[in-house]
């Protein structure tokens, strides 16, 4: 426990803090490595120091989670964002006492750990500053954001000591459309530049192309100069996923799209008004595309999942939802609590 408290984030007062329209509530964990059996996922463990996100991705499949808190509102995902404010210090007993051995930790698979609460709370920094301390671990971490940027040190001791790879998330350079799909992640030119430094630290790096979405982000050319770009900036690895669209999402996505896009709205709604995913033969189509450009840009195409990517989690739908999340429970005022073994996102 001596470790844990020269780890911990110095407490915060923020039982119900807002910033502008964003409101931070303290979310109590015993358990913030939460196992993951599902067969379909390339992790053993996953860790979300945050649950929601400030980003505001309008096509976000992670909005399902804050239904387990009763909280139906889809902008309650990016308005309500919970804190797992003593997180490292969680992650201190739950590593003392759980043999993940070379098992995959996969840290953002639902939230973002660099969305911009980070700024403020630093856990995602906590629980480096642990991972920083051991060896021989397999960690992997997903972010839109360049403010990993700030972490570079640990990082780097991270990857001195275990195996460690860092997905950025980028489905488009057109600043224009990723301000209104995204409206408050870093822009492409900044996620660029964080994946080119990450890069050249050593650090394996990739890019994730997830979602793309149909008549919006997957126009041939639009497609290839973010290849390229990633290319140029070091990108080891590239994966693509078209949109994965449950309900939850769609009841933010579909009014969007209707309302700043609509051009797109017929065939987005002809394509998921009564599934969840689009038809075989447009994947087909993206699949050539994708195989065809990073044929041509020098990225290896391989099937399997990149690290810990958030994209594995829109293949295998609800894989996570009732098993883990279930065992939250929302208390008066707003407390949040955890009963069980094991967590959720």
């Amino acid at each position: 426990m001596a470790v844990a408290q020269q780890l911990l984030v110095p407490p915060a007062e923020l039982a119900h803090t807002r910033v502008r329209d964003v409101e931070f509530v303290d979310m109590p964990v015993k358990q913030i490595l939460n196992r993951c059996d599902s067969p379909q996922m390339p992790f053993r463990w996953t860790i979300n120091p945050y649950r929601g996100c400030e980003f505001g991705c309008v096509y976000c499949y992670a909005r399902y989670t804050h239904e387990f808190l009763e909280l139906r509102d889809p902008m309650d995902f990016e308005r309500r964002i919970f804190v797992k404010r003593r997180a490292a210090e969680a992650l201190v007993r739950n590593l003392a006492r759980t043999a993940v051995a070379h098992d995959q930790i996969a840290l953002g698979t639902a939230t973002d750990p660099y969305q911009p609460a980070e700024r403020r709370f630093g856990l995602t920094r906590s629980m480096l500053k642990v991972f920083a301390s051991l060896s021989g671990l397999n960690l992997s971490i997903t972010t839109k954001s360049s403010l990993i940027v700030r972490d570079l040190d640990l990082l780097q001791e991270i990857n001195r000591r275990s195996r460690l790879s860092i997905s950025f998330s980028l489905i488009t350079l057109n600043r224009r459309l990723q301000r209104i799909l995204e409206p408050r992640a870093p822009r492409p030119s900044l996620r660029l530049r964080a994946l080119h430094e990450v890069s050249a630290a050593g650090i394996r790096c990739n890019v994730l192309m997830m979602p793309m979405i149909p008549g919006v982000t997957d126009d041939a050319s639009g497609v290839e100069r973010v290849i390229s770009e990633a290319r140029r900036a070091g990108a080891s690895g590239l994966w693509w996923r078209s949109l994965f669209l449950k309900p939850a999402a769609a009841s933010r996505f579909l009014p969007f799209v209707r309302a700043s896009l609509p051009s797109r709205a017929p065939r987005i709604e002809e394509y998921y008004a009564r599934a969840s995913y689009p038809p075989r033969t447009y994947d087909e189509y993206l699949g050539r595309l994708f195989d065809r450009l990073r044929r041509e840009h020098g990225f290896t195409i391989v099937r399997e999942d990149p690290p810990g990517m958030s994209g594995a989690l829109l293949a295998a739908g609800s894989a996570l939802t009732q098993g883990q999340l279930a065992l939250w429970e929302t208390q008066p005022a707003g407390r949040v609590r955890l009963d069980g073994a094991r967590g959720g996102t």
